[in-house]
């Protein structure tokens, strides 16, 4: 599918890439790699995704005999309301179904975009959002969810990108 080109589009500009296809169908009583459809750099893959598609989302980067690191989750394909419909062309987007925090431990802060952080805010809020309510509010879990959920600022991590919001406000200061 083209799609696999975006989720690999970062490592391509460093030179990188990884062997194994970016996602895959999943299916049920531990078949997980259910098709037809794949997200895949492959050429024998012509099916397209359709609504209400479940694939994985594991885009990952593995140096040989060094470490590896791949974070996975599924996603469902989902009607995408758009202002046209070219063609006649109906658009997907995917919704998140896994809601499990990212690490912020094992992120290399410098390297991340301002739109990245911003990106992972908004997870680690959603994740909060739709996991809290299913956690007894006084557990250790619970506690354990919001320190991991908070925004990566608060959570210690130094050497993040400024905030597009704090650059604008600063520019808007300088005028």
């Amino acid at each position: 599918m083209a799609i696999d080109a975006f989720a690999r589009q970062a490592l391509w500009q460093a030179g990188l890439d990884y062997l194994h296809g970016t996602g895959h169908g999943v299916g049920a009583a531990l078949n997980v790699h259910e098709g037809p459809h794949s997200i895949s750099a492959r050429w024998g893959n012509t099916c397209g995704l359709e609504e209400g598609m479940i694939c994985s989302n594991e885009p990952g980067y593995y140096e040989a005999g060094a470490f590896g690191i791949r974070i996975e989750n599924l996603l469902v394909a989902r009607a995408a309301p758009t202002p046209n419909a070219f063609n006649g062309k109906a658009y997907l987007r995917f919704d998140q179904l896994t809601h499990v925090p990212i690490q912020a431990s094992l992120l290399e802060p410098s390297l991340l975009t301002s739109a990245e952080v911003e990106w992972l805010d908004a997870y680690h809020a959603r994740v909060w959002e739709r996991v809290s309510p299913r956690v007894d509010a006084d557990s250790e879990g619970a506690r354990w969810l919001r320190r991991v959920t908070r925004p990566l600022a608060e959570q210690g991590v130094r050497g993040l990108p400024p905030s597009r919001t704090a650059a604008v406000a600063e520019a808007a200061a300088a005028l």
